[in-house]
């Protein structure tokens, strides 16, 4: 019996939630490319729209009053050109297909791009806007059977992962006296990586006691030739005079390890007094300065260890995993200070 009246309490609660789900889109459950359909698109007047509609029940009152024909010729024209307007405004939206590409990756501080298709279908599409939540506004016209890949960008406040949020499209082609808009939302999410520390401290030493320092000479000391370029090679590595002389793309090859050897940048390695923040932007940090120079560099971090090596791919990694990275224990010791 108790079970039966749970289960009577929750029903309106979950017939509420699916509801909004339905009108406001809040999570983001469009898996596959959306269609936009009239369950999909709610319209209303704009401010000029709803100033002229006002203006049109003042002139059919007026002529009532006054038995005006001419006034009943010009109101009733007026409303079907406010009525056409609307079907337009309507079916500018009506059809438009919407699919997620991919999202991009940036530094706290900058703008992650999400990039998306819209598929006019059968008819020509006039400014139409798309904008995420806190986004800025696209215009496009996309002409009819014709895909426009649009970028929508958002701030990255933070270093984690940075959903793209709840996608509006909207129109008030053609005359802007009506606004028809629909929500779309894809779980589409870029990664924001840690702001590097600002004068982080020189790399530390290789992994078999090496340093570029420690030699006394530089990378270039150490070049032995040129190799055909492969992908992922950094771009500090890309021998750019034989690139500009049309020979092709070759990457520096350098004796031993190239300057120093590799570098492990070790989370319990650092001092203990910095905070969790502090130290993920000194190890971002260091990743850079390492690739710049040119060294292989593995990371280290409480559940996570990334063995050395180098290229784009490997960047990308240690990148991504220091900013996701959450130290269980230090959150639960940051809370615990905090109650006491």
């Amino acid at each position: 019996m108790a079970r039966a009246t749970t289960t009577m309490e929750r029903w309106p609660r979950n017939v509420l939630a699916r509801s909004r789900q339905r009108w406001l889109r809040r999570a983001p459950d469009d898996d596959a490319p959306v269609v936009l359909r009239h369950s999909r698109i709610y319209i209303l007047p704009t401010r000029r729209g709803a100033a002229i509609l006002g203006t049109l029940a003042v002139m059919l009152v007026a002529s009532l009053n006054y038995g005006i024909s001419l006034g009943f010729v010009v109101t009733f024209l007026l409303a079907g050109l406010a009525g056409a307007a609307l079907l337009h405004t309507f079916r500018n939206l009506a059809g438009i297909e919407l699919k997620p590409l991919g999202a991009g990756e940036t530094f706290a501080g900058g703008r992650v791009a999400f990039a998306l298709a819209l598929d006019a279908g059968t008819e020509d599409r006039a400014r139409i806007e798309l904008a995420a939540d806190g986004g800025v506004a696209t215009r496009v016209d996309v002409a009819a059977g014709a895909i426009e890949t649009l970028s929508i960008e958002r701030d990255a406040v933070r270093r984690g992962r940075l959903p793209l949020g709840r996608v509006t499209l909207s129109s008030s082609f053609p005359l802007g006296l009506w606004r028809a808009w629909a929500y779309v939302h894809f779980p589409l999410e870029g990664i924001v990586f840690a702001a590097p520390e600002a004068g982080a401290p020189p790399l530390p030493p290789g992994i078999a006691g090496a340093d570029a320092s420690a030699r006394g000479r530089s990378d270039d000391a150490d070049l032995a030739g040129v190799r055909p370029f492969q992908h992922g090679d950094p771009l500090s590595r890309v021998a750019w005079k034989a690139v500009a002389r049309g020979a092709g793309w070759y990457s520096k090859a350098f004796e031993g390890s190239g300057g120093g050897g590799a570098v492990a940048l070790d989370w319990a390695a650092l001092p203990a007094s910095l905070d969790v923040e502090t130290r993920i932007a000194r190890l971002t940090a260091w990743a850079l300065a390492a690739e710049h120079a040119a060294r292989a560099f593995a990371l280290a971090l409480p559940g996570t260890r990334l063995p050395a090596a180098q290229g784009r791919d490997h960047r990308l990694a240690v990148l991504t995993a220091l900013a996701l990275f959450e130290p269980r224990g230090d959150a639960a010791l940051m809370r615990a200070k905090g109650r006491a």
